[in-house]
């Protein structure tokens, strides 16, 4: 949308700006659910939200996919027409099934910017982006510099929503929302409430993932307080979604482990896994154990990381095709887009995309190495599936396991997830990983790193997939593909370094 430092050639102005920042909430799933008339939604929409702007004096700086960015050269004109955006979209939802609603939150802040050829650039656009992630659907917020300005001269109800720490600011932000719904204030004070304990409740689920199956109990509880919480297939899918953003803003820098975060609205999903020690490989018993799954060793990953909750969607990769950032788009073979895996991507197609997706975000998202895969896939358990020794029907999607006779890829999240709160982990799709292949484990590093060595032309995956066997979805099955191998049987979830 725009850049956090503006380029070195050309003239550069400074000025002081009114800015907004806003896209749709749960636009992900709006897509997944029915493309074409999302898009035709978001047209109608985008023609009243340019006709405000321009009507109380704003200008459009850029409206890529479902966001958009606006500067006005007053505060006052910005949230009142941040206010009758708001409205009028509300009337226009009304008319619409409740599950086909385009709602927008959006973020206002009053900062210094440089403009360059009409671009925006700085600290005041990155914060009006990070407010607008704090919003809910329908929802303002802005920041203390906006309140000061408009507490005495707008009729609009507006509450203190608390101080965040926001990415690549230093300090915290004071953020406040404008009341433009009544019956929005309760769930906003609600969140507040459950944000508060936020911390406490990181601890004990940090505790319980260690401790394995108690996550899956007592996860889906806390889980089910969450304001996002609604009607779904499981109870943690339920809580957290497919959504743009947090479903707990987190008041602090760290990461605790079952924290789940997520960075724009295609980004991917990511869950804060805690650090542990597994026997890697499968033992010699194992039923049908292959030769390339030994010899057995243990393996210590000493630091919490970051993986995908789910795996990598089409809908997420035809963002980063729009956006220029990857110049390949897969195919479907008519099965669907949106919130299916993405297939047909190879491992060099991938690196396209998480290059995209670090430049997007100011984080370096990676391929998980295959001890780390292996280790989230078992969630605590060394048995062949998170689940225990045998297949277990409607846990997976594979060759007879219980559910999908028609043999293709199921929307990601259709089964329950493991006790990290990760989905697909057996099943689905082969997952591409960042390790060179070797036949065996002789040699290979024990601190969770990938290994870098050996028949690189070659990558590993891990997982299984759909029409293949379910001994083939254990959790130590490994097979070898071509970096440049395409197949309607493999995708990839990301993973994450933490600081």
């Amino acid at each position: 949308m725009a850049s956090e430092s503006a380029p070195q050639s050309g003239r550069v102005e400074r000025r002081l700006a009114a800015i907004l920042s806003a896209d749709v909430s749960g636009y992900s799933r709006l897509m997944g659910e029915d493309d074409e008339a999302t898009l035709r939604t978001l047209s109608e929409y985008r023609e009243l939200q340019f006709y405000l702007i321009g009507h109380h004096r704003g200008r459009v700086v850029n409206a890529p996919g479902d966001a958009l960015l606006a500067e006005f050269s007053s505060v006052i004109d910005a949230v009142t027409c941040a206010v009758e955006i708001q409205k009028a979209l509300a009337g226009r939802n009304d008319k619409l099934p409740e599950s086909r609603r385009m709602e927008f939150r959006i973020g206002i802040h009053l900062g210094d910017v440089l403009v360059k050829d009409g671009a925006l650039y700085g600290d005041g656009v990155n914060i009006a982006a990070r407010l607008e992630g704090l919003a809910d659907g329908r929802g303002i917020c802005v920041s203390r510099t906006v309140y000061e300005q408009i507490q005495k001269k707008l009729d609009c109800g507006l509450e203190y929503l608390g101080e965040y720490l926001v990415k690549n600011i230093a300090e915290p932000i004071e953020v406040y929302g404008v009341r433009v719904f009544p019956e929005d204030s309760s769930q906003r004070r609600r969140r507040r409430a459950l944000t508060a304990w936020h911390g406490a409740v990181l601890g004990a689920l940090a505790a319980l993932l260690l401790g394995g199956a108690g996550f899956w109990l007592v996860g889906d509880f806390l889980l089910s307080l969450l304001p996002e919480a609604g009607a779904g297939r499981h109870a943690l899918l339920a809580a957290t979604g497919t959504d743009s953003r947090l479903a707990l803003k987190p008041l602090t820098k760290e990461l605790s482990p079952g924290t789940a975060f997520q960075e724009c609205a295609d980004c991917p999903q990511m869950v804060v896994v805690p650090p542990g020690s597994f026997e890697m490989g499968s033992p010699p018993e194992e039923k049908e154990r292959r030769p390339d799954e030994g010899p057995q060793r243990r393996v210590t990953l000493a630091k919490p990381f970051a993986i995908g909750r789910y795996e990598v969607t089409f809908a997420q990769w035809d963002t980063c095709v729009r956006a220029g950032g990857c110049s390949y788009k897969p195919q479907d073979r008519g099965w669907g887009r949106g919130n299916r895996p993405v297939i047909y991507v190879s491992w060099n197609d991938i690196q396209e995309y998480l290059r995209w997706l670090s430049a997007l975000t100011g984080r370096e998202y990676r391929l998980p190495s295959e001890a780390e895969w292996e280790y989230v896939a078992r969630a605590g358990s060394q048995a062949p599936y998170w689940w225990g020794k045998e297949l277990k029907p409607d846990h997976a999607n594979c060759e007879r396991c219980g559910r999908n006779p028609s043999l293709r890829t199921t929307p990601v999240g259709s089964f329950p997830p493991n006790p990290f709160g990760l989905f697909d982990m057996h099943g689905n799709v082969w997952e591409w990983t960042a390790d060179c292949w070797n036949g065996t484990y002789a040699g290979a590093p024990s601190g969770g790193e990938a290994w870098t060595s050996g028949e690189c032309e070659l990558r590993a995956l891990r997982g299984g997939a759909w029409g293949i066997a379910g001994v083939d979805l254990r959790a130590a099955r490994r097979i070898a593909s071509k970096v440049d191998a395409r197949s309607g049987k493999q995708g990839f979830r990301v993973a994450m370094t933490l600081p």
